[in-house]
């Protein structure tokens, strides 16, 4: 009986280096060419570190928002440091408010176990994010951790309990902050300005291959 292997992108990205040309057309996880480990750009960035603390602010006065009143936020800062493919360090970091008011407005929770709930999903994006160890441009690491993203949200209701599982808005609001930590120690290490970064002499993929079908 034959044995099919399963194979991930990134693992057929270390395994493409011996083939010849150094770009390998394949079309795994939507469709976007790879390039070898040889074709990769120095600007390309491996994640050594990622750490974050939280601000609460409380408001002088209540505000309406979404049909609900607001009167505290939870600020999330993370801080990421990175290194290029060509050797260069730097750190950065992005700042996120938790508005679970629009991005998790379950009426089943208070206020404060959406929040909580927000923590532990940010200490769990935290562990994935700081686990990862490919090199890339920051779009290609953010398509690599969402998925694990979705599923640590997945894990973190279920561990829970909550009575609405964490919507996929509310994990892109808590991971928000790591993706902009991440953006600025790419700008930063390479001395860009982190939105002139988009272009096809920075990435190793033409940026609409991630915009999925039209």
């Amino acid at each position: 009986m034959t044995k099919t292997n399963m194979i991930t992108r990134r693992k057929f990205v270390k395994n493409a280096g011996a083939l010849a040309g150094g770009v390998v057309a394949a079309r795994l996880t939507g469709g976007i060419g790879i390039l070898s480990a040889a074709s990769r750009k120095k600007s390309d960035i491996r994640i050594d570190h990622i750490s974050f603390d939280y601000d609460e602010h409380i408001f002088r006065a209540p505000v309406g928002f979404a049909g609900a009143v607001v009167d505290r936020a939870t600020m999330v800062t993370v801080r990421c440091s990175v290194r290029t493919a060509g050797g260069k360090v730097a750190g950065g970091f992005g700042s996120m408010p938790f508005n679970h008011t629009f991005s998790f407005p379950s009426k089943k929770m208070t206020s404060e176990t959406k929040n909580d709930a927000m923590k532990a999903l940010a200490t769990e994006l935290a562990k994935v994010t700081g686990s990862y160890r490919e090199l890339g441009h920051p779009i290609e690491i953010n398509w690599d951790l969402a998925p694990l993203y979705f599923k640590a949200a997945a894990e973190v209701s279920e561990r829970l309990h909550l009575a609405d599982p964490i919507p996929k808005l509310c994990t892109l609001v808590t991971a928000a902050a790591f993706d902009a930590a991440i953006y600025d120690a790419f700008g930063k290490a390479n001395g860009w300005n982190c939105f002139d970064t988009f272009g096809p002499e920075f990435m190793n993929h033409d940026l609409s291959s991630y915009l999925g079908a039209a």
